[in-house]
């Protein structure tokens, strides 16, 4: 992790995560995620952290809601308001440990992030979609992560 930590200086979050910044950073810290890796991921949810995205005012066309793009039975599982960023944000670092513990990699965490868990489990980080595959690079390749 040390190497990753390194690399992720690569990337720098836009001026409109300013906001947002030490509450990502000190959730990647209390998760242990490699450095900015949160901070890419929301970047890509929050669609470069659009206040309409992150208050829930624009929704993805799936229907993910908030900073983190958490699906409405998601969110309620979790009891979370996807449009609270700051519980959104530890939400969101809590599951990549979560995935990355269960998974072993941060590409299968992505994936299961974006794809979700079951159909990683079931077919593999092989079979992920190709829009999966694209954010897993958007994500992991600025951070010079693999």
């Amino acid at each position: 992790m040390a190497l990753g930590r390194t690399l992720g200086n690569l990337w720098s979050p836009p001026a409109a995560a300013a906001p947002y910044a030490s509450a990502i950073a000190q959730a990647e810290q209390k998760y242990g995620l490699p450095s900015n890796l949160l901070a890419r991921q929301l970047d890509i949810e929050s669609n470069h952290f659009d206040p309409q995205v992150i208050d829930g005012t624009v929704r993805s066309r799936t229907g993910a809601i908030g900073i983190g793009q958490f699906m409405p039975a998601t969110a309620a599982e979790r009891s979370l308001d996807p449009t609270d960023p700051w519980r959104s944000i530890d939400q969101a670092a809590a599951d990549m440990r979560a995935m990355y513990d269960k998974f072993g990699s941060w590409a299968a965490a992505l994936a299961a992030y974006n794809w979700g868990q079951g159909n990683v489990q079931r077919k593999g980080l092989a079979a992920a979609p190709a829009e999966t595959r694209e954010y897993i690079a958007a994500i992991l390749g600025p951070l010079g992560l693999t």
